[in-house]
């Protein structure tokens, strides 16, 4: 008689077990799913709100640094009201090279 019982035991312990990891398999599904539901809605929302955002792939305007001749985006470079820089770092040595009596609204040519 006691053989039974323990045979009894373990198969509800296994169906126990088996409940559970059915359970976190669900739980994991369901949380996975509403994340990527969400992370889509959110990018829906961005684009509408932002309109056509520039990609990597849009072509851009270049313009050269007028100190280290580097070339990059107009959207990035800094603009002295003359000459373009990659940096405001550029922008400050390139002036103390070339005088400080430079004007940036040069109307004399």
């Amino acid at each position: 008689m006691i053989a039974p019982t323990i045979h009894c035991e373990s198969a509800v312990r296994a169906i126990v077990f088996l409940l559970f990891v059915i359970l976190v398999f669900l739980i994991l599904k369901f949380t996975l799913n509403r994340v990527i539901e969400i992370r889509q809605r959110n990018r829906e929302a961005e684009q509408k709100t932002d309109g056509k955002k520039p990609s990597d792939s849009d072509p851009q305007s270049m313009v050269r640094c007028a100190e280290c001749g580097i070339h990059l985006p107009q959207s990035e470079a800094f603009y002295d009201g003359k000459d373009t820089f990659c940096s405001e770092g550029h922008m400050r040595d390139f002036h103390k090279k070339h005088g400080a009596d430079r004007t940036f609204d040069d109307t004399s040519d």
